[in-house]
């Protein structure tokens, strides 16, 4: 009993706060019974409870999940800046002088490596960020920007510093992981972009699917976000067509902002 209440424990974690004491209570009481009426039943019912919480965590209501960690602009960046800053004080202390890279100092290698995650980047993911008519470009490109250069240099200071940890030289091996770490961080970097307020720059919140698959050529068929402080919606294409090639963006008036509130 005790190893099928832990696989139930384990399960409850991917539930949402909120609804987590219910549910295990729920599963807990049906254990009871499932036991009652065949041990061997127990083991595959506990692997069920696992579906189900996954199944929460993905289809719970808005208001029962939490507000990304990273939801403001400013957390973002501070949380990479931390990161960025902690990976600057291992350099200093495992940083070796002979060390070899690529080109000729840290900054023109971390550029060099960056370069070279282009193309395999723009072979995965769209580099375009959306269609923002009537909005200014500024403030959006230097947190983009911003949070690039924090990405990049995580990745490569954090890789060298591992290297350095464990004793490993700076060849091909630890060069491959800086690549894959840089195409994960600029993929990251342009998805969390497409997904926040082109006003605000805070995340996008409570989507909705608008549309049916068949509608895709006549009518509108994807998912809308709303800005949480009523900037405006964000309408994202299932599946791209003529008329809808990327995501564009909605502005909302002042008249709004009372129903956000």
């Amino acid at each position: 009993m005790s190893i099928h209440l832990a696989m139930l424990r384990s399960a409850a974690w991917l539930v949402p706060g909120t609804l987590r004491e219910e549910w295990l209570a729920e599963w807990s009481a049906e254990l009871w019974h499932v036991r009652r009426a065949r041990e061997l039943r127990a083991t595959g019912f506990c692997l069920g409870a696992f579906r189900d919480a996954l199944w929460m965590r993905r289809n719970c209501p808005p208001e029962a999940q939490p507000a990304p960690w990273l939801e403001s602009p400013a957390r973002c960046l501070g949380f990479l800046g931390l990161a960025a800053a902690v990976c600057a004080l291992l350099a200093l202390r495992y940083h070796q002088p002979g060390m070899p890279v690529p080109v000729r100092g840290p900054i023109g290698a971390m550029l060099y490596m960056a370069l070279m995650t282009v193309p395999m980047v723009a072979a995965i993911t769209s580099l375009g960020l959306g269609s923002y008519p009537g909005q200014r470009n500024a403030w959006r490109w230097a947190f983009f920007a911003a949070k690039v250069a924090l990405l990049l240099f995580i990745v490569f200071a954090g890789v060298l510093n591992l290297a350095a940890m464990v004793g490993l030289k700076v060849t091909s091996g630890p060069l491959h992981f800086i690549l894959m770490g840089n195409v994960a961080a600029l993929r990251w970097a342009l998805v969390d972009q497409r997904r926040r307020c082109p006003e605000c720059l805070r995340l996008l919140a409570h989507p909705a699917r608008i549309g049916v698959p068949s509608q895709t050529f006549l009518e509108w068929y994807g998912t809308e976000f709303v800005c949480g402080k009523g900037h405006g919606l964000m309408h994202v294409p299932e599946i791209p067509t003529v008329s809808f090639r990327t995501q564009s963006w909605t502005h909302l008036d002042r008249s709004w902002s009372e129903l956000f509130k």
